[in-house]
């Protein structure tokens, strides 16, 4: 074997090593150890650096690619996760809502320090939200003063859940029931609502965990003009001892919300910004209670978030394993870092419930 040849086939055995503990991620506590669920993070890299030594092996020596062809057969429930093949639900005549979750990052792409500016920009994003206004639940994330009037103008009509801490439940349907489960922050919340359906009541849970914060640090790691080796590996431990931090409260986070969701007497949906992809523990926690409705409905990359850091799924639609999703698409515009996410949830034989209510 050449040289370079020899090079790349180690390099293909790091990533594929890389991958296999990408996989373990959402298995293990970071409690117990965090650096695996920093393998999760880069999935989407790894899973790409795979086809492409895959590529490169069939053209130069076939017997090469079987190595990561292997490895990605391995982790095929990880790959639907990331990327889905679903082909349309028929139509039926259930009952179903349109659900949609969004991270609207406090409405900044629709603001300007300039009042004039300001005032064009509020009313295109106000516009913009008229796409969404049959929605029949509405999870909403990243939510301050200046949203919540965006917000209370876009949907005269429906119910509106806020408690100035971030997350919003918006309904067509009555509440009959709502409240927090609070993680002592104001920066990150879930807010829960039981909403009277007609035929049916639902627990609904909009969430915003821990972000990693690391972006802005990555950055500017990457952007260093002059390399300073003590310097740069400074700036990596204090990135990863971030990463590990974050992950943790987000991990403790997700694990309140789950055992709160336990104890509904309802179905639930738990939606909204869970700052992790699917090779995660958090993904874990909330995906062994509930459904993803990407993996249920979704088609093709399931991209969530627009911002400097590609292919990352952070955004999500936990569905009670006792409904359908008819539906998901992931709605892309211009006015959030992250997509809105939208799916139809149907009620299987839901002549039963009406039944069951009398």
């Amino acid at each position: 074997m050449k040289f370079f040849d020899r090079s790349v086939f180690i390099i293909n055995a790091v990533v594929i090593l890389a991958t296999l503990l990408a996989y373990l991620a959402p298995k293990v506590d970071p409690e117990l150890t965090w650096t695996i669920s920093f393998f999760g993070l880069f999935y989407p890299v790894l899973l790409i650096s795979n086809v492409l030594f895959i590529f490169y092996w069939l053209l130069k020596k076939p017997k090469y690619s079987v190595a990561s062809i292997l490895c990605i057969l391995i982790g095929w429930s990880q790959l639907k996760g990331f990327v889905a093949f679903n082909s349309t639900k028929p139509e039926s005549d259930n009952e179903s809502i349109r659900f949609v979750t969004y991270n609207i990052s406090n409405a900044y792409f629709g603001y300007d320090k300039t009042k004039k500016n300001r005032d064009l920009k509020k009313a295109d994003f106000i516009e913009s939200l008229d796409q969404y206004k049959d929605t029949d639940i509405f999870c909403i994330q990243e939510v301050g003063d200046y949203a919540f009037d965006i917000l209370k103008k876009a949907f005269p009509k429906h119910n509106l859940y806020y408690k100035e801490k971030g997350a919003v439940i918006l309904s067509k349907f009555p509440f009959i029931k709502k409240g927090e489960v609070d993680f002592g922050t104001r920066t990150n919340s879930c807010l829960w609502a039981d909403i009277n359906l007609g035929f049916d009541t639902l627990r609904v849970y909009s969430y915003h965990l821990q972000s990693n914060q690391i972006t802005n640090d990555t950055e500017k790691l990457v952007n260093q003009t002059e390399l300073d080796q003590k310097k740069a590996w400074y700036d990596i431990k204090g990135i990863l001892r971030k990463f590990r931090n974050k992950h943790l409260t987000r991990s403790r986070q997700a694990e309140k919300i789950a055992a709160h969701a336990k104890n509904s007497p309802y179905k639930i949906i738990l939606a909204g910004d869970l700052n992790d992809p699917p090779q995660s523990y958090t993904y874990e926690v909330f995906s062994s209670l509930t459904k993803d409705a990407f993996r249920e409905r979704g088609s093709g990359i399931g991209t969530t978030y627009a911002g400097r850091i590609p292919l990352l799924r952070i955004d999500y639609i936990f569905v009670d394993k006792s409904l359908d999703v008819a539906t998901f698409e992931i709605e892309k515009d211009r006015f959030s870092d992250h997509y809105a996410v939208s799916a139809d949830i149907e009620w299987p034989n839901a002549e039963n419930f009406e039944a069951e209510e009398k």
